[in-house]
């Protein structure tokens, strides 16, 4: 026995040697520089050759593949690597990564209509559910690879296919069909003459065992297991040498031979500690065995330790089936440990997972029973439908014509329904459009009546004022004719008509700068605005102020001359019906708006009444508002003093220079 591990110790070294060897060969090549295919192709290699040895190092190698290749578009270069990625984060337990990147493989070569790609990646993901406990889907991965491989009479995956197959009947517990699909395999294997594709024959030969092993045939179990650990180290294969030093070491302990057992379970340690193989699930079943070997001996301390870490791992890997075992092993060694009340909490947590493992078997014998009900149900309804043929044919006759005349009545209801739809759009249309039109309207009514009103205030202006005057000069004109040439007479009549003369002045400029100031024109709205506060401020009944902050340039013309007559009006009303003393005008500009607000301590009013009113004020500051699509608000109370207007406008469109024919 000696003899037989010391060569195959030498074996496993040499292999090892083999294995670094290959790895400083591909990293030689590397460091050459090559171009990027030959670059991809080799950081594929490095991180499949280290995904047990340096994991992190072969995820390093695996992602700068797929970049090479993603930026190249060497889409089969990609999903090469991709899949070594997978498979790496797959021995290092984190499936949901390792899931994501054979996905992603799956797709690639799908795209490419690379079948043989498909199967083996069907074959990666069907074990990565089965370690995750879903057997069923597990199950249809490997089916589907099985069929693609007939399909391409592919020798090289055939026997690992059915290996896998068997193996999700042996965690279903239908040991037959296992054991079954486990000697296909085997001897398919055996009957292909290339040794390449009888690679991984050990796993045949460490599941048949295991089969075995749950039929309590020991001794067959045992003579499987060494015939697979041989092939095992040939292949370098450290996973299935940790699981058949595992699987021996628990074939030993049930039948008694403790320490024997033992040294196999250390071996297998080795492996785990090693680094030569990380995986959560199998290091758990390990620490599992050897806390069952460890109370079996008596040794309950290190039974109790063991048995602690197996639970920690299943809890890693939430696996029902492996946190059921590590409970009740831990109840066991509690109990034995004389630690009742830690030994009574696993007991209930045994029970809550057994319940859990039960409910799903259950759901699943209730869903096998339903599809046995339904196809019995179904055969029992092909019979009657033979046995009354004809019956049913003038049923289905009379049923096409029901069916006929209800999709007619369907077809129906729908075009009236779309008819109706259709003119409710035409008559919302046209509803919406005669609001517009009776706004223009009343928009086109509102300008209209300020024009009027400021043709009769100008007509009214030049009658009252500028009439009288005129007449008075005229009369003066006249009187030069008619008096005397007494030269005192004559020069106090010029004196006088001059004086006349400088009042048709002074008038003709109100009307003008009441019609459209010449200072608004010439110099903008706020130079605009200070004078006609300047005018306001004279009757001394007024104090009237603009303040502007952050203003840069005057603004476009349409902006100047609304907010003016806005403005203008605003203040005419303040004049008129707020008894106010102090009237306060500020420009604030912000980055995208310009804030103007109106402050007076007159008197409030009722908002609501001036909004309804019927006059042209309220219309014309709305309508001018309108045109430059501003917004108003207004606080004020009545029964309150102090009135606050402010109005928004945008800057951008403010400060854009256009030319809009409008009535002022």
């Amino acid at each position: 026995m000696r003899i037989f591990g010391i060569i195959i110790l030498c074996l496993f070294s040499f292999v090892s040697y083999s294995q670094t060897e290959l790895v400083d060969s591909l990293q030689t090549v590397l460091k050459n520089n090559p171009d990027d295919s030959t670059k991809a192709s080799i950081m594929g290699d490095l991180c499949w050759h280290l995904k047990y040895s340096d994991p992190p190092k072969a995820l390093e190698y695996g992602h700068q593949a797929i970049s090479i290749a993603s930026k190249n578009g060497f889409d089969a270069l990609q999903a090469y690597a991709s899949n070594n990625v997978g498979v790496v984060f797959w021995a290092k337990s984190d499936y949901d990564s390792a899931v994501y990147y054979l996905d992603k493989t799956r797709e690639l070569y799908t795209s490419l209509n690379n079948e043989r790609g498909v199967a083996v990646t069907s074959v990666n993901l069907g074990l990565i559910l089965q370690n995750k406990g879903d057997y069923d889907a597990s199950l249809e991965y490997q089916l589907e690879a099985l069929r693609i491989v007939n399909k391409l009479e592919d020798q090289g995956i055939k026997g690992s296919v059915l290996t896998n197959i068997g193996n999700v009947h042996f965690l279903n517990e239908k040991f037959d069909k296992a054991k079954a699909y486990y000697f296909e395999a085997l001897e398919f294997k055996k009957s292909l003459p290339d040794d390449q594709f009888r690679q991984n024959l050990q796993k045949t030969l460490l599941n048949i065992g295991n089969v075995y092993d749950r039929l309590e045939d020991q001794d067959s179990a045992i003579y499987y297991f060494q015939e697979a650990l041989p092939y095992a180290i040939s292949a370098d294969d450290t996973k299935s040498q940790a699981l058949i030093y595992t699987d021996l070491g628990h074939a030993f302990s049930e039948k008694g031979e403790f320490n024997l057992a033992n040294d196999y379970f250390e071996k297998a340690m080795i492996v785990f500690t090693s680094g030569s193989y990380e995986n959560d699930y199998d290091y758990s079943i390990l620490l599992y065995s050897l806390a069952q070997n460890e109370l079996r001996r008596k040794n309950i301390s290190a039974a109790v330790r063991l048995a602690e870490q197996s639970l920690e791992l299943s809890k890693k890997l939430q696996n029902l089936n492996r946190l059921k075992d590590s409970y009740g092993l831990l109840a066991e060694v509690y109990e034995a440990d004389r630690q009742f009340a830690p030994a009574l909490e696993a007991q209930k947590f045994l029970r809550i997972y057994e319940d859990s493992l039960l409910n799903l078997d259950t759901n699943k014998e209730i869903a096998e029973l339903e599809t046995k009900y339904e196809t019995e149900k179904k055969d029992q309804q092909i019979l009657f439908l033979d046995q009354e043929n004809s019956l049913q044919l003038a049923k289905n006759q009379r049923n096409s014509i029901i069916i006929g005349a209800l999709f007619l009545v369907v077809l129906l209801l729908l075009l009236v329904f779309y008819l109706w739809r259709k003119q409710s759009q035409i008559h919302q249309q046209k509803v919406i459009s005669e609001q517009k039109t009776r706004l223009r309207e009343a928009q086109i009514q509102a300008v209209i009546s300020s024009e009027e009103k400021e043709r009769k205030r100008f007509a009214s202006d030049l009658h009252d004022s500028m009439g009288q005057l005129v007449s008075a000069l005229t009369m003066n004109i006249q009187g030069l004719k008619n008096t005397s040439n007494d030269p005192q007479v004559r020069l106090e009549i010029v004196d006088n008509s001059t004086s006349l003369l400088h009042d048709i002045q002074h008038e003709i400029r109100n009307i003008a700068f009441n019609l459209m100031p010449q200072v608004l024109t010439n110099d903008g709205l706020i130079p605009a605005l200070r004078e006609l506060l300047a005018r306001i401020n004279k009757s001394n009944q007024m104090n009237a102020e603009v303040q502007v902050f952050g203003m840069e340039g005057r603004l476009n013309e349409v902006f100047e001359i609304s907010l003016y007559r806005i403005l203008q009006e605003w203040i005419s009303n303040v004049l008129k019906y707020a008894n106010a003393t102090e009237i306060l005008i500020q420009f604030t500009a912000h980055e995208e708006e310009i804030i103007i607000t109106v402050e007076d301590n007159g008197q409030g009013f009722n908002l609501r009444t001036f909004e309804n009113s019927k006059g042209n004020g309220w219309r014309n500051i709305n309508t001018r508002l309108s045109l430059i699509k501003g917004e108003m608000d207004i606080d004020t109370q009545e029964g309150r003093k102090n009135t606050t207007l402010t109005i928004s406008i945008d800057k951008i469109k403010a400060y854009t220079s256009h030319q809009v024919a409008m009535n002022t």
